[in-house]
């Protein structure tokens, strides 16, 4: 895994460590259309291997897309997000990356180790990717627009740490009675 994905990674995981099976079930402030934890990690697998199918599509077809230029718009997300690390909130996830509502009470060690091998798997589509395109502009985001491999993972890692912050949140916000440890009350 790439150093500056491992670091999100692991400072995600020591995040989540904070958690157990039902604690990571909890919504925040107990409504139930604001995602929970591990809905959140869902959520982040999923845009991992939305990431990977994308670039997979370039790869299999051996060329780029014939227009990969940047509307203005994009230009000004990219720049906010990718240039000032401006996650920017309230924008909807694409349906392909919305979890599904939880489907009984999944421990925290199988949602890392998901995450950590969704992480693992977008990483070597992403190395193809550079070896096989070099510096151009290899995928679309849906918001971003054309991004090249770095800014994948520069995406990918504010999108880790924006998400990240969305846990120390619910975790912070856990009634006592839920809490494993009372060090948790610390965010």
């Amino acid at each position: 895994m790439h150093a500056v994905l491992k670091a999100a990674f692991d400072a995600l995981a020591e995040e989540l460590s904070h958690f157990d099976a039902t604690s990571a079930d909890v919504h925040p402030r107990g409504v139930s259309h604001c995602w929970s934890t591990s809905q959140i990690v869902e959520h982040l697998a999923l845009s991992m291997a939305e990431t990977r199918m994308e670039l997979d599509s370039r790869l299999a077809k051996g060329r780029l897309e014939r227009n990969m230029q940047r509307t203005r718009a994009e230009w000004a997300l990219q720049l906010m997000v990718l240039s000032a690390g401006h996650m920017p909130g309230g924008i909807p996830a694409p349906e392909p990356t919305v979890p599904l509502a939880a489907e009984g009470k999944i421990g925290v060690l199988e949602l890392v180790k998901r995450l950590e091998i969704a992480i693992e798997q977008m990483d070597k589509t992403l190395d193809r990717a550079r070896r096989q395109f070099g510096m151009e502009r290899v995928g679309r985001h849906f918001l971003l627009g054309p991004l090249r491999v770095d800014q994948w993972r520069r995406y990918q890692v504010l999108h880790l740490r924006h998400h990240r912050r969305q846990i120390c949140a619910i975790r912070a916000g856990l009634s006592t009675t839920v809490q494993r440890r009372s060090t948790m009350a610390r965010a």
